[in-house]
């Protein structure tokens, strides 16, 4: 019985010995496959506006009353046909004229611009024979001018300048913008190289040649103010020593002399709405201060002499005046105004600098663009 238990038990452990092989589970490899999806490409097209020509035409009509003083009949000597001796010329007839001024600008492509101002002066009083003498203004002055930028800090400017006393003059000048900081004390500065031609009414030989380098300047300054102006630096060419320019007997035909303008500007915004503004606006400054390389003669009608003047003079004024704007349509405005200007009218010699005098004026206007 021994022996056929333990040959029972023998078959048992081989059984399962074998049945634990058949279970052993052999390594399975599974290949990776991998899929990539491609993104869907969107191609953004950017369509630059194509350039359109755009521009603005303005009118003004401006009317200037008589000077502080004025309005007192000259008194003339009926031997020489001038104001008499024993009365100030200067403190007396009318000086009040009008200004109709119309301008233009256009941006005919993206590099080249055009601008014209045309202003027609005219008496509104009689013109007779004291008109000179007191000071109205009379004719039409005319300026057309031309722009090609060459890059963003280079300019170029033809000028054509036709004086209400039908003297003309053509400048050409290079405008490069040296120095730009928006909101500074100092805000531009540019140098403007130039060369200058011009001649009298009647196209004779007493013309003026002149080379020269400006520099304009732009700022701000504290309380609202702002200022801007330009230095001239001029070398004169004289087609013929002219007593009236340079001196008595002078045989030099050349000059140096140096411009300066100076201009100061606040405005005070005193109402506004959507479409109206009410402001006060305040400018001043020299108008402009001149340095000359020789003295001045000038012809005295009484004595039939030359009489000497300063080398050096200026023009310093004052403007103060109430304007109202009204926004008409997106692309019209209108406004209008009263104010006056004080300034040194009749002496403007550097030593002796004096006739200081209030004028009046009225003004109304257009502005278009398109």
């Amino acid at each position: 019985m021994k022996k056929l238990a333990l040959l029972l038990g023998s078959l048992l452990v081989v059984g399962a010995t074998a049945s634990a092989k058949e279970v052993v589970v052999a390594p399975v490899e599974v290949s990776k496959e991998v899929v990539v999806v491609a993104e869907p490409v969107v191609e953004v097209v950017v369509l630059e506006e194509a350039f359109r020509p755009s521009g603005y035409i303005g009118v003004e009509y401006r009317a200037y009353g008589k000077t502080e003083g004025h309005g007192d009949k000259i008194i003339m000597d009926p031997v020489t046909n001038q104001p008499a001796t024993d009365q100030d010329t200067w403190n007396r007839g009318l000086n009040d004229y009008a200004r109709l001024q119309t301008s233009f600008g256009i941006q005919m492509t993206e590099k080249s611009r055009l601008e014209a101002r045309i202003r027609d002066y005219h008496d509104l009083e009689r013109a007779d024979s004291t008109r000179e003498v007191n000071g109205g203004k009379d004719g039409t002055e005319t300026r057309l001018r031309y722009f090609y930028k060459h890059n963003s800090d280079l300019t170029s400017r033809l000028q054509y300048r036709d004086e209400e006393n039908n003297s003309q003059n053509f400048e050409y000048k290079l405008l490069y913008n040296a120095y730009s900081n928006k909101g500074g004390l100092l805000s531009s500065f540019s140098v403007q190289p130039n060369i200058y031609h011009s001649m009298p009414k009647d196209n004779g030989g007493n013309y003026l040649n002149s080379i020269g380098i400006d520099f304009g300047y732009a700022g701000n300054l504290p309380f609202g103010f702002t200022w801007d102006g330009t230095i001239y630096l001029d070398q004169n060419f004289y087609n013929n020593s002219n007593a009236i320019q340079k001196g008595v007997n002078s045989t030099t035909d050349k000059e140096f002399v140096v411009t300066w303008e100076l201009y100061l500007y606040r405005t005070f915004a005193l109402y506004s709405t959507d479409d109206y503004e009410l402001d006060f606006n305040f400018e001043g400054g020299y108008d402009p201060y001149v340095f000359r390389q020789y003295d001045r003669y000038s012809l005295d009608k009484k004595t039939n002499t030359y009489k000497k003047s300063d080398k050096d003079s200026y023009s310093l004024y004052t403007s103060m005046n109430l304007s109202v704007n009204y926004q008409l349509t997106p692309a019209i405005s209108l406004n209008g105004g009263v104010g006056a200007e004080y300034r040194n009218w009749d002496n403007e010699n550097q030593s002796s600098a004096n006739d200081w005098r209030w004028q009046p004026y009225a003004f109304a206007g257009m502005k278009v663009n398109f």
